[in-house]
């Protein structure tokens, strides 16, 4: 016995609509980060963490973890602004650039670092003579200036 089929069109299976609209979806996102450059998802991707890094810092600070204040690497991203910076908790709490993010000063932790050692977006500082180029002053950290010398990361 043949069974009738009365249907006059084509059914679309479940999984077909669905991975139509996923692909749909897949091609709106691509056209968005290639016509935005990706800004557009730096938001989802890696969010503003400036509460955490303070948190962080005070946390090494209470706990006299000097290597973890002054020379572990965290990365400082504030999306609004669209800025990032790698660097310790020493440096953001005493660059004059930076203190405007809120971490402090540890008065527990004393750093005693060469002012070459100390490093910001994975460059050395160098020491100038006032009247050069900075991008950030990290002179406060430096042990070893003589007088009319400033501890930087120079302008790039």
């Amino acid at each position: 016995m043949l069974k009738r089929l009365d249907k006059k069109g084509q059914e679309l299976s479940t999984n077909t609509i669905i991975l139509l609209i996923l692909g749909l979806i897949i091609l709106v996102v691509l056209i968005l980060g290639f016509s935005t450059g990706w800004s557009f998802f730096k938001g989802i991707i890696s969010p503003t963490n400036v509460d955490s890094i303070v948190e962080e810092c005070a946390s090494t600070c209470g706990l006299s973890q000097k290597f973890a204040f002054c020379s572990a690497e965290r990365t400082l991203r504030v999306n609004e602004e669209d800025f990032t910076v790698k660097t310790s908790c020493a440096v953001m709490a005493n660059s004059p650039e930076l203190t405007t993010y809120g971490v402090q000063k540890c008065s527990a932790i004393n750093c005693d670092l060469a002012c070459e050692s100390i490093l910001v977006d994975d460059t050395n500082a160098v020491v100038a003579s006032t009247g050069a180029a900075v991008k950030y002053d990290v002179s406060t950290l430096a042990n070893n200036l003589e007088s009319g010398q400033i501890c930087i990361i120079p302008q790039a």
